[in-house]
């Protein structure tokens, strides 16, 4: 009898015990929180405009230590957002069967399952995209970790030098190149110019240039410098306007410096790339 009652008495005081931790994680006690995130609104965005004249931001809400709301988007120098500019809707939809807006939100609602920004995949037909709201995201959760709710600027272009040529010489026998120098994360150095099979510079051709400013009244070294020097003004290649008497030379530009800027700067891939360019 004695050992019964003692059997008993055991039983009676763990059943709280146990009862108690089969609660947790459902209507009862709540799981202990494991997060690395400290509760508040974090937000990120983008140090400069794009090539496109947009800026990426995220903003990322945590509670209770997990991540309970996304909000990712572009803004321009409007205030207007690009998932509400219409014409970009327009031709998002058109390419990939989805508004701007759903590609978004399939991002943010991604992180929130995850909790991992490791582990959010891009979205098809959205890789740029999905590349900018990783690299924010990761900014804004190592944020996160300290408690620190400050704006979280993230530098869109990393420093080195991008060099991108066509992938073939034009029907004249010139091949375009265009050289960037990112320095504190700003272009801070253009040469644009064009090489023949010899290795002889456009700029350099006295023959092509009294040809061309007869007829144009411009000529390669003249307008190549004016567009290397807009751009260094600006920043933004959106925003440098074609030389008149150059256009199809503007044109080039204006391709090779945004693949420069949005296809190398933007991920630090420095070196030599080769694109298709139209004839000059």
């Amino acid at each position: 009898m004695k050992k019964i009652f003692i059997l008993l008495l055991i039983g009676i005081l763990i059943m709280p015990a146990f009862f108690g931790c089969s609660q947790k994680g459902g209507k009862g006690i709540p799981e202990e929180n494991t997060s690395d995130y400290q509760d508040g609104v974090y937000h990120a965005i983008y140090d400069r405009n794009d090539v496109r004249n947009w800026k990426a931001f995220v903003d990322i809400t945590v509670e209770d230590g997990q991540i309970v709301e996304v909000y990712y988007d572009y803004i321009n120098d409007t205030d207007e957002l690009r998932s509400k500019q219409q014409g970009y809707i327009e031709g998002f939809s058109a390419a990939n069967g989805y508004t701007p807006r759903e590609g978004f939100d399939e991002l943010a609602n991604r992180l929130i399952k995850e909790q991992d920004i490791e582990k959010v995949d891009a979205v098809s037909g959205a890789t740029h995209s999905s590349r900018n709201f990783n690299e924010l995201s990761a900014a804004a959760l190592e944020k996160a970790r300290e408690g620190d709710t400050s704006d979280t600027i993230v530098a869109l272009y990393d420093d080195g030098t991008y060099r991108v040529e066509a992938d073939a010489y034009d029907e004249y026998g010139w091949k375009p190149f265009v050289e960037l120098e990112i320095s504190d994360h700003n272009i801070t150095g253009v040469n644009f110019d064009s090489v023949n099979e010899e290795g002889k510079l456009k700029s350099d051709d006295a023959e092509y240039r009294k040809n061309m400013e007869a007829v144009t009244k411009t000529y390669p070294q003249k307008y190549q410098e004016e567009l290397e020097q807009k751009l260094l003004d600006k920043q933004v290649i959106s925003l440098v306007d074609a030389v008149t008497g150059a256009t199809t030379s503007s044109t080039n530009f204006t391709a090779l410096v945004e693949y420069a800027l949005d296809d190398m700067a933007e991920v630090g891939e420095t070196g030599t790339k080769s694109i298709s360019l139209g004839a000059e």
